[in-house]
């Protein structure tokens, strides 16, 4: 067969099926035309014009990023400072928690030194009368022992009378000033018991 005439058919055929294949697509286009003007959606055209008046995104430069990293530790540098202002304000609380114990402790120090500094002063006022006791008694014997030895000679019954009256004033007045005392310690070792004093029965 010759190629000549196998041409022509062909031609013939892509002749006949172009305009129909354009008919097609021209009926395609109109009604998705149509379709879209009544749903009244318009399609975005962007132009050249709408490219160039985009603004490119500005550069962040390291010194802006040294600046917000600065500007963070600013924020959170009174966050530190008050972390630090209540750490030195529990130390300040405490310390002076501490300065009013000890001076408690040194008020409480002093008022029972007075307690005891009482107890001991009637302590010593008892055992001095307690010896003046024992003297005048003493005194008293060794006059009843030289009156004897002079067979009432010296002194006369009179004087030596006389002396065992004062001596025996004088030992019960001295009886008496160490009960006195007595009282008087029982009452204060009883006060500083009361008041929490230590030591106050040794």
């Amino acid at each position: 067969m010759n190629l000549r005439c196998l041409r022509i058919p062909i031609l013939l055929i892509l002749a006949f099926s172009i305009p129909c294949y354009g008919q097609s697509l021209g009926d395609v286009a109109r009604k998705i035309r149509a379709e879209r003007q009544e749903q009244g959606s318009h399609p975005t055209v962007i132009t050249n014009d709408d490219l160039e008046s985009t603004e490119p995104a500005p550069a962040v430069s390291p010194n802006a990023f040294q600046n917000e990293t600065k500007s963070e530790s600013e924020e959170n540098a009174p966050a530190a400072n008050s972390a630090e202002g209540m750490s030195k304000s529990a130390k300040s609380a405490k310390d002076s928690a501490k300065e009013r114990e000890r001076e408690i402790q040194k008020r409480s120090d002093e008022i029972n030194k007075v307690y005891l500094d009482r107890i001991a002063a009637l302590r010593t006022q008892i055992n001095t009368a307690r010896t003046e006791l024992a003297k005048l008694q003493l005194d008293q014997i060794e006059s009843t022992n030289d009156f004897r030895r002079t067979v009432g000679a010296s002194p006369n019954i009179a004087t030596y009378e006389e002396q065992q009256r004062q001596f025996n004033e004088q030992i019960e007045a001295q009886h008496n000033l160490i009960d006195s005392l007595k009282l008087q310690l029982g009452d204060a070792q009883e006060a500083a018991r009361h008041a929490g004093v230590p030591h106050a029965y040794d």
